[in-house]
């Protein structure tokens, strides 16, 4: 599960981000992996 904070929260770019994140990952570890964004606001520190 990956977070995105401060200003990749709202960024239109942020799907291509994390498919390029899970494409290093998957490469990287030989293995299929998903990376899934989960939303976590309460904690975010302004």
């Amino acid at each position: 599960m990956v977070k995105l904070t401060g200003a990749c929260i709202f960024c239109k770019l942020s799907s291509a981000t994390l498919e390029g994140i899970q494409a290093r990952l998957v490469e990287r570890l030989g293995e299929f992996v998903r990376l899934i964004p989960v939303a976590g606001a309460a904690n975010a520190r302004h």
